[in-house]
């Protein structure tokens, strides 16, 4: 779900940048007492700006600042400091200190650690900032047709490209490796031999890229929900196995049972009437406060479960979401339907978009891709949306970025059962080049369950003090399905 929120990612106001043509060296970082507001609450933090090249390989690039925030250590003899790489592309790790769970992990880390928070490039308080404002709502009918989604994010591509051109963005100094590499001018800036990284979902792909490119200058690493360099781009049959195995908890509660035997099979009846019989929904344009009429095809129902069935917060109604789609009543759908519509459209994020296309995937598993795509439950809506390359100069980064890491970095592997973004086996593969890691599995956690979890904090916790994490096993419990009306 994360990956496809980031496209649309709403992000804070930033400054942009004095002096594009500067051309000075990144170096020490100053930090300075500042006082920053989130969540309708103010923290007063330490913070300073790292300033790197725009395209380190382009002579004369640009410099861009990073914001950096500093957590101090309660400790005078801390360890080595830990950047936090929050999801994405796009997140802002400055802004996720105002997540309890984070709030309260960081806290406890800081008995030994500083906390590092910097903003990646493009995005939150760096600058200048990599986001394109439409101001044309989403037209009513793409929930109808990918087609005439994809059509209306081409169009929005083409007309955000063109404005992100003639302010100056080098497209080509927007993916994981300058990301990478900016995180060891980090740690020059910061004047440490050493930096911990504690990474979730696409913050684990550009640890991944920092362990690869400076392994040297790591001391350990945390990666929950791992996506591996060639795994950016998903397979249609994991999301099939996981529609399956929510399937089969549904059936094992006997209130869900009686009135869905099978989720699944209830599910693929749904869809085909959608396809053959949309349903319209009213919903409200929170931008113009305006009532909208939306049609829901098929693939208005392929993507909101597409973006949620990873999700432990949200596919517990997944059993309710089908049967009253069954019965002739929308309202649990409209519900969803609104939340989608006012989500997607206005905002176009330069920096996800070109992560993502730079990133890529080999040849291989785009044919394994096009293989299962035609039988499978959700087809293409798996990689939603399909961006056009060339709008975005065909930024890829090539196989040996994608081609398996070996590394003796000290490393914690932390996976959900119940994840199908970043799916335990992914963790596995990379693992498999790791001479020194260990790997937490959660039993029934989903994408967005792990780091909220008390028990793994505490682990966490104790994997960055050094302690040996191989012998811990965790579970949440299994899901409770919401009621069917």
């Amino acid at each position: 779900m994360y990956k496809t929120i980031a496209f649309f990612l709403v992000v804070l106001p930033c400054f942009f940048l004095a002096g594009a043509n500067d051309t000075a060296k990144s170096g020490r970082i100053d930090f300075e007492s500042t006082e920053l507001t989130g969540r309708d609450a103010k923290k007063i933090v330490e913070m300073g700006k790292l300033r790197v090249p725009e395209n380190r390989s382009r002579p004369g690039s640009r410099m861009i600042e990073l914001a950096v925030v500093r957590l101090k250590s309660d400790s005078p003899n801390s360890g080595p400091p830990i950047v936090y790489l929050p999801g994405g592309p796009g997140g802002s790790a400055i802004n996720e200190m105002w997540l309890p769970w984070m709030e309260s992990l960081f806290q406890v880390l800081r008995k030994n650690n500083d906390i590092i928070l910097m903003d990646q490039r493009g995005i939150g308080r760096s600058t200048p900032n990599f986001l394109w404002n439409s101001s044309v709502s989403l037209p009513p009918d793409v929930f109808l047709s990918q087609e005439k989604m994809e059509a209306n994010y081409r169009q929005l591509s083409l007309q955000a490209a063109e404005w992100f051109k003639k302010e100056g963005f080098d497209f080509a100094g927007y993916n994981s490796v300058e990301s990478a590499d900016d995180l060891n001018d980090l740690r020059i800036g910061l004047g440490v031999k050493k930096i911990s990284l504690l990474g979730f979902s696409y913050g684990t792909h550009l640890g991944l890229a920092t362990i690869r490119r400076h392994s040297p200058h790591l001391d350990s690493v945390v990666l929950i929900g791992t996506e591996g360099p060639n795994h950016s781009v998903k397979l249609p049959s994991t999301y099939d196995i996981q529609l399956q195995k929510l399937s089969q908890l549904a059936s094992q509660d006997p209130d869900i049972r009686a009135k869905v035997p099978d989720m699944l099979a209830l599910l693929k009846k749904v869809l085909t009437r959608l396809e053959k019989e949309p349903v319209t929904v009213t919903v409200q344009n929170q931008a113009t406060k305006q009532p909208v009429n939306v049609p829901v095809g098929k693939f208005g129902l392929q993507l909101i479960v597409r973006m949620d069935v990873g999700d432990r917060n949200d596919f517990p109604e997944f059993p309710a979401l089908f049967y009253t789609i069954d019965k002739g009543d929308s309202s649990l759908l409209t519900k969803y339907v609104e939340k989608r519509y006012n989500q997607f459209g206005r905002r176009v994020s330069g920096m996800y978009i070109l992560m993502e296309l730079s990133s890529g995937a080999t040849a291989e598993r785009l044919a394994q891709i096009r293989k299962e795509t035609p039988k499978a439950i959700l087809g293409e809506v798996v990689n939603f949306p399909n961006q056009d390359a060339s709008i975005w100069g065909n930024p890829d980064l090539g196989d040996d970025y994608r081609s398996p890491i070996v590394s003796s970095t000290r490393t914690l592997f932390i996976s959900g059962t119940l994840d199908s973004n970043t799916p335990p086996y992914q963790a596995e593969e990379v693992r498999w080049g790791f001479s020194n890691a260990t790997h937490i599995i959660v039993e029934y956690a989903g994408h967005e369950d792990a780091l909220p979890n008390e028990a793994v904090r505490a682990a966490i916790v104790d994997f960055f003090n050094g302690k040996d994490v191989s012998g811990v096993r965790l579970s949440l419990g299994p899901p409770k399905f919401k009621p069917i009306p």
